[in-house]
């Protein structure tokens, strides 16, 4: 063989080249797949953390203001805690200056807080019902929390 024929040789022609392309395509299709499905499930799992840590927030800042607060809530409903999916936003309770805030990511959330007194003579407990609902884009997902506040005789 000359140099001639050896130098031409070299280079991979055009139908080569197309094919290691399609090959390479085919192999890297199930990867990208992969990492979409990946970081669509790492999302999902972000916001049911961020809406698990919401919710016992909200729920230990209900359990700290006291049966007393919570009666008179059930009564007058001044403090707005009582509400029907609204997105989470600004301070917890509006009045209170020293509310949590909650920060923006949040407002994707929505709570649900409902309060019921027990119906027994001498009523002494009060039933917290949050429930957190979120979109994600193929579903709507909801976590629910609840909790009982008790009366005790020092409170009187």
């Amino acid at each position: 063989m000359t140099m001639n024929k050896l130098m031409k040789r070299r280079a991979f022609s055009t139908p080569e080249l197309l094919m290691t392309i399609v090959v390479f395509s085919f192999g890297l299709l199930p990867l990208i797949i992969l990492f979409q499905s990946s970081q669509k499930q790492t999302a999902q799992a972000k916001n049911l953390m961020v809406a698990h840590s919401l919710g016992r927030t909200i729920i230990a800042e209900i359990r700290a203001m006291g049966f007393k607060a919570l009666e008179n809530e059930i009564k007058t409903s001044r403090l707005g805690i009582k509400h029907t999916s609204r997105p989470v936003e600004g301070p917890l309770v509006k009045e209170d200056a020293e509310s949590i805030v909650y920060p923006e990511y949040y407002k994707r959330f929505r709570t649900s807080i409902e309060l019921d007194e027990a119906l027994a003579e001498n009523n002494k407990k009060i039933r917290v019902q949050l429930t957190i609902e979120w979109d994600e884009p193929n579903r709507k997902f909801n976590l629910g929390f609840g909790t009982v506040v008790v009366k005790y005789d020092a409170e009187s």
